[in-house]
């Protein structure tokens, strides 16, 4: 669980608050895109991972982690507009950080192989204060603000051989929150930019967006979350009424 109070609340107490009497217009959409994008590749990825081989006495053996992450975020956003070029931004996005553990060793008549394959479900819940620059083409935009995430779903499908003669096994699945997670939940600070621009009735806004978060989720030895995300994302909706 999150080691602080979730920032997201005191936020929206702060921001929305105050702005409820002059919120102009409010309107629903759909935001998806991809993290670790080709621009950023080294910085992006999910997951760090590593492998190691290790010595037994009756030979070598190796442990290591593969990240399996969906390169994919969707969800649904909703913004509220405020004067000024303001507006007030919340999206719920969902993710998939799926990853594999593997453990190969020499030790005949024990446990000679073992693979979890890990299924994590996330939803990111950012929270943004947006301002648009006005007339200017193409309406170019930047937001920032406070971001949480929140694991709800882990479930592990362990494949088992005591010997290396022996085909590998497979359990049921099992929802027990694997031994990496450190933290269900964390927090984050988030930064974007981008623009925006109409297709007859349909308002498209590609943007490019970083969250630096505060701890890891998953840590261990071998294979931990990377404090840095960054995601190529695009916001579909309805252009408002003037």
């Amino acid at each position: 669980m999150s080691r602080y109070p979730n920032p997201l609340t005191l936020m929206l107490v702060i921001l929305i608050m105050p702005c409820a009497g002059v919120a102009q217009t409010a309107s629903l959409g759909f935001i998806g895109g991809i993290q670790g994008t080709f621009l950023l590749p080294p910085v992006t990825p999910a997951f760090q991972t590593a492998s190691i081989t290790t010595r037994f006495p009756t030979g070598t053996g190796s442990i290591g982690y593969t990240s399996r992450a969906k390169p994919f975020t969707f969800g649904p956003t909703v913004e509220v507009s405020l004067p000024r070029g303001l507006a007030v931004e919340f999206d719920a996005l969902y993710k998939r950080l799926d990853y594999n553990y593997k453990f190969i060793g020499p030790v005949s008549g024990l446990l000679a192989f073992k693979e979890d394959q890990n299924i994590i479900s996330r939803w990111d819940l950012p929270l943004l204060l947006k301002y648009r620059l006005r007339n200017i083409a193409h309406r170019p935009y930047f937001s920032g603000g406070l971001n949480t995430n929140y694991i709800v779903n882990t479930t592990d499908s362990q494949r088992l051989a005591p010997d290396y003669q022996d085909h590998p096994f497979t359990l049921p699945p099992s929802h027990k929150p694997p031994s990496e997670l450190r933290y269900r939940s964390s927090e984050g600070v988030v930064v974007a930019g981008g623009f925006e621009f109409s297709l007859h009735r349909i308002r498209l806004a590609p943007e490019l967006r970083y969250t630096r978060w505060a701890h890891e989720n998953f840590h261990s030895v071998l294979f931990r979350s990377n404090l840095d995300q960054a995601e190529l994302l695009v916001t579909v909706g309805l252009v408002n009424p003037q």
